[in-house]
Formats: C-alpha cells, structure tokens, sequence
C-alpha cells in the first residue's frame, strides 16, 4: 500500500469491487475511464491492497507501453508473482531493481518500465500455452481467488494480438471459480472491440463499471499535502474550479501543485496555464491539430462545442463558414468523422462522438475561445 501522502485512497470502491469478485457472482469487470484519470493508480495502491488483504494473489500487467507482446508481458507479470507473492514488495522491488529505461514521475502519479529484455520463452514450447501453465500455477482458491488486473488493454483488439485474446480467454473460461479478472482501457473503442463485438473472444466476458470521480474530497487532500511538503497555502475555490476545468484529472492537478512546489513565485492560476500548455506541447496537440485538414478540424469543433448531430443541416453549415465553402455534404462529414476514429483521436460513448484525450479538447477549447 502506498504511504505517499499524495495518494488519495479510493477505498470504499476497492472494497465494492472485491465484495463484487468474492461474494457477488462477478468473474470479470471491464473499467473504462480517460487517460490520467487515476486507473493504474487505484489498481496498484488500492485495488491490490485489498486484495491481498482477503490472501488473494494479485497480478498487474499494463500493456500500454508494450501492447506489440502481450504474451511477454503477462508472463513476465506472472514469472513475478510467482517469485515474489507479495504484490507491494514485487512493486517495489521492480522500481528499484531494474536498471534500463526506468522513470519514476514526480509525487506518486505513474511510472514505466522497459520491458524489452524480459526473455525469450523455449522455442520448444508454444509460449501461450507456457502462459496457460503458469497462470494455473499461481496460489488461488473459491474464497481467495487470483486477481489479474489487465491495464489499457484496448491495443489488445488489434487482429494481430486475436490468438493472444483467444488463449486468454480460454485460461479464463477454465478458471472461473478461482480467478477474477480486471480489465480497464482509456479507448472506448478498443474496448467495444475487445468485449462488444460479436466475433471477439472475449464478447460479452466481463460487467462495466465506472471509475467514480475524485471530487471535493480530493482536492482538499492534496492541497493539505501540499502545504505540509511547502509551507504554502493554496485557495481551495480556485484549486476546485480547476480541477472542475479539467474533468477532475488528478495527473493534472498534482503537476499544477509541483509546479508550484518547484517555482515558489507562481500562483496557483499561473502555475494551471503553464501546466497546461507544457502538457499540450509535450503531448503534441499543436502538431496533431496543424496536421488535419479544415473539416476534420471544424467536425472536432463542433464536438467540443456539444454538438450532437453533427450531420444535421445546422452543423454543416457552421462547418461550411469554417472551411471557406460553399456547402458540406453529410458524406463528407461522416467520412471526417471515420478518419477521426481511425486516428483515435474521437471515439463513440452512448452514442455521442466525444475526444479520446479530454486534454486535446480543452486544447482545442482554448484555440477557438477568442473567437467564440
């Protein structure tokens, strides 16, 4: 468990999804939530905690830096678990006995491994059926089950990761009493791909849930850590409001609160709008936004604007002022919005076309802001 004093616990969810694995029927939960919205923080620092807590042995794999070997990945999760069963103490020691390609981020918000020198399974043996092996080796029984906790696994729905997905899915299916699995993605898409499409192995697999947001609640923790680690004492009114700004990005927030910490002279306001134009530089939103064309452009207006029907007669003429055209057929705009979706910069949520990265909506937001 983590002892940062940056960490806000989301305990009772924790406590909600394991009542839901040990006595409430759920083999697998499917979590979607944005990008630094917190996932991979509540998996570790305190999902897993609580499982351990009910003596079950607990398995995290990310497979956003290393989504072109899943097989590699997991097992390299697994030969770990195996080696050392206590899921804080692997943790710990995978940050700091690892020397190639190591970056712990500033104030406990995330980190990555390089797993590129994980090693080569036996040629001898098919490697996803080793992966089977060892998944049935691991300690896990009705009352205390194996927890795999599978992190951004949308890139899984590519069809070259099929036979992964399909062996997988069949370790699974013999598994049920004894293990439960948590998936969670970033892209709603690649999760409606991996558990909605009728032709997916794991169709229909797990339940949906939410990740609930962070709140009033949070803001004034990290506000008191703050001051404790600086002495400075942060308004709460304008720190909330930003924090409301931001879709309640805790990643957001705690750069804001560094910044602070790291260049004593800025407020909390100028500390916000460096935070957020370093992060649209460092994620490259200038040059994704320069890089479309005049409609693509004009449909991601509209959608960060709240338009619904972005085909409607309405829409297109607002785009056609955009574009310097006379008239925009609903055929051009749906093919816009198909190479938006191939990019991943949108994606589909109840219907509605939304941004992938909230960040590059809040980017795009404050380009057309003087103008609206």
């Amino acid at each position: 468990m983590s002892n940062s004093p940056w960490h806000f616990p989301r305990t009772e969810f924790a406590e909600r999804v394991m009542q839901s694995f040990i006595s409430g029927g759920s083999t697998a939960l499917t979590l979607f939530a944005p990008r630094r919205t917190g996932k991979t923080q509540f998996l570790v620092h305190d999902l897993a905690p609580a499982a351990e807590k009910r003596k079950c042995t607990v398995v995290y794999a990310s497979f956003w830096q290393t989504a072109d070997t899943p097989v590699a990945t997991l097992t390299h999760a697994i030969e770990g678990a195996i080696k050392t069963p206590n899921f804080w103490r692997r943790t710990q020691n995978a940050l700091t006995g690892l020397k190639p390609k190591i970056r712990i981020a500033p104030m406990g918000i995330g980190g990555e491994i390089d797993l590129s020198r994980v090693p080569k399974q036996d040629d001898q043996k098919d490697p996803l059926l080793t992966l089977d092996d060892m998944i049935g080796q691991l300690p896990a029984n009705y009352e205390a089950p194996l927890v795999l906790m599978l992190d951004e696994v949308q890139g899984l729905a590519a069809p070259e990761h099929l036979a992964f997905v399909a062996a997988l899915r069949t370790s699974l299916d013999k598994r049920r009493e004894t293990v439960r699995t948590i998936f969670t993605g970033s892209s709603m898409d690649g999760l409606r791909a991996m558990f909605s499409n009728r032709q997916a192995p794991f169709f229909h697999f797990g339940s949906n849930i939410e990740l609930p947001q962070l709140g009033e609640e949070f803001v004034r923790h990290v506000l008191a850590a703050h001051k404790a680690a600086t002495t400075r004492e942060v308004p709460f009114e304008p720190a909330m409001a930003f924090f409301t700004q931001v879709d309640r990005s805790p990643f957001i927030m705690r750069n804001v609160l560094e910044r602070m910490a790291l260049y004593p002279d800025d407020d909390f306001e100028t500390a916000a709008s460096k935070v957020r134009q370093e992060l649209a530089e460092r994620q490259g939103f200038p040059a994704l936004w320069s890089g479309l064309n005049p409609l693509a452009q004009a449909v991601l207006v509209e959608i960060v604007q709240g338009e619904m029907s972005l085909t409607s007669k309405d829409a297109r003429s607002r785009m056609a002022d955009a574009t310097g055209e006379e008239d925009v057929s609903p055929g051009r705009v749906s093919g816009a919005i198909r190479t938006l979706g191939r990019k991943h910069v949108i994606h589909k949520i109840d219907d509605s076309w939304t941004l992938q990265d909230p960040d590059f909506g809040r980017y795009i937001s404050a380009l057309i802001a003087p103008e609206s």
